[in-house]
């Protein structure tokens, strides 16, 4: 490299540490740093030269392909603990909405007693719908008996039949 291009390469820097270059020459002055041979004035930059060098080179294509992927995994992983988290909140509500209506319930089955809202829930919910069918049959008869009885009672045969209309409606 002759003096004159080393001094325009020396006033390039000047301009670059200045904050005053393009980025065509920053790029040109990345390539004279990246050559096997400098002037002695040149050399002792080298290093800071190739340093910035570094930083305005474009990653390779396989690091910003491995960035993606981080990110989606990393993205996946949040969804996948949000998920979790969730389904466990959920349970918790479940079994504490269990306890609140069921608490202190259990069901002998083989001679073993079995405390676990989760597994008697079912037999639970199928006594109360039993008890309440048969309370409604129970309030049917003793309706239907005390009409019976009222009827019985009414000796009058056009009162009686008055009354039976009334009860039918």
């Amino acid at each position: 490299m002759n003096s004159k291009k080393t001094k325009e390469i020396e006033q390039l820097m000047e301009r670059f540490f200045d904050g005053e270059t393009t980025t065509e020459e920053e790029a040109r002055l990345y390539k004279v740093f990246r050559r096997k041979r400098l002037p002695d004035s040149l050399e002792q930059m080298r290093p800071v030269m190739e340093a910035f060098g570094a930083m305005g080179e474009e990653k390779p294509r396989h690091a910003v392909t491995v960035s993606m992927i981080r990110r989606a995994l990393m993205g996946a992983a949040a969804v996948l603990a949000l998920a979790v988290g969730i389904a466990i909140y959920s349970d918790y509500r479940e079994e504490q909405s269990l306890a609140r209506i069921y608490g202190g319930s259990y069901v002998i089955e083989n001679g073993r007693r079995i405390d676990d809202l989760r597994t008697i829930r079912g037999d639970i919910e199928q006594a109360l719908a039993d008890s309440r069918h048969i309370e409604q049959r129970a309030e049917h008869n003793v309706i239907d008996r005390a009409e019976q009885d009222v009827l019985d009672n009414i000796s009058d045969p056009d009162m009686r039949r008055e009354v039976e209309l009334m009860l039918n409606e």
